[in-house]
């Protein structure tokens, strides 16, 4: 199984603490350790990047008469304030700095993982209003719909296994292939962390209610049958999958409900160290209104949430010509 040789940090210019470095070293501790256990190449890379976004530096140049200047000033300020952040705090590994000036820093970001072949980009969370996407769109939910990676967004505390890693699969439409492959990439990828941790893997699956025609009235129609028989055929489909992936029964978590509320409400009883999701990407309007669902998961949970989209699937796909989808 491969492990990690390519991690992306995003440093958050206004916090002391930064929680995405810490599981970056953690990690790369983890995957160098178990490469050398493997006899394997453990030559493990971290690029830290500072998003310094354009519009901060404009509201300090305006009455500036050298603004070249004091922009290489600017950028070098920040340059020197993350080089000697990370002889401090990442002291005795080597961390590639990066300081990026951009409008768009989630683009940016995205551009550097794809440049460099990243793994993983692990970004603490956001803390954001309820209306803050009507706005603009915080860079954690950047993240999560378009990275062509795996996104860790890990939370303020310290990085301690509890022996559960938790994985959220969507067996809703078996015959939806970006569906059937996100399933198998989140497995694969907590099958990775599990190996580094020693934690066990457990699958959680939210089955949909059955909702019967409230106008029906035919003798012999009991919608009652007609649940239980759609929750025993969703629980024998999760099962098969847990099955063929070696999976215990007993470390499948099904329930009925809303998939959110399901996720959440397993995840508060488990804790795990990290739940791993796959996230559909709306686009628009629809995006706005009903949000995403990994989106409000992660911040309602404690635990690190690790996204993966239907981007980060497609682009590990052998093609013949380029996805127009990854673009």
């Amino acid at each position: 199984m491969n492990v990690f040789h390519n991690i992306l940090v995003i440093i958050e210019p206004k916090n002391f603490r930064q929680p995405a470095l810490e599981r970056g070293l953690a990690l790369y501790n983890y995957a160098k350790t178990h490469a050398e256990h493997l006899g394997q190449n453990s030559e493990v890379k971290i690029t830290a990047i500072l998003p310094i976004e354009q519009g901060s530096f404009n509201l300090t140049s305006f009455l500036a008469v050298d603004k070249d200047q004091l922009k290489q000033d600017f950028l070098c300020k920040h340059e020197q304030w993350l080089k000697a952040y990370l002889s401090i705090h990442a002291m005795g590994v080597k961390v590639e700095p990066k300081v990026i000036f951009t409008k768009e820093i989630g683009k940016q970001v995205v551009e550097i993982a794809k440049e460099q072949g990243c793994d993983i980009l692990i970004k603490t969370a956001d803390v954001h209003g309820l209306f803050d996407s009507f706005i603009f769109t915080p860079l954690d939910l950047q993240m999560l719909r378009h990275s062509p990676i795996p996104v860790c967004i890990a939370k303020d505390h310290m990085f301690e296994p509890t022996g559960t890693i938790a994985v959220a699969i969507d067996l809703i439409d078996p015959k939806d292939t970006i569906s059937r492959l996100t399933n198998l990439r989140l497995l694969r990828e907590a099958q990775k962390l599990s190996k580094f941790t020693g934690c066990k893997i457990v699958l959680i699956n939210a089955i949909a209610p059955f909702l019967p025609p409230t106008a029906v009235d035919m003798p012999g129609f009991a919608p009652e049958s007609m649940c239980k028989d759609q929750f025993k055929e969703g629980k024998k489909i999760a099962l098969e999958f847990a099955s063929r992936h070696k999976v215990a029964p007993e470390d499948c978590l099904i329930e009925e409900g809303n998939i959110e509320d399901v996720i959440i409400h397993q995840c508060q009883k488990v804790k795990p160290t990290a739940l791993f999701i796959g996230t559909s990407a709306r686009r628009g309007v629809a995006n706005i209104l009903v949000g995403n669902v990994c989106e409000r998961i992660s911040e309602e949970l404690s635990c690190d949430v690790v996204v993966i989209t239907p981007k980060a699937v497609v682009r590990n796909l052998p093609t013949t010509t380029p996805s127009k989808s990854v673009e």
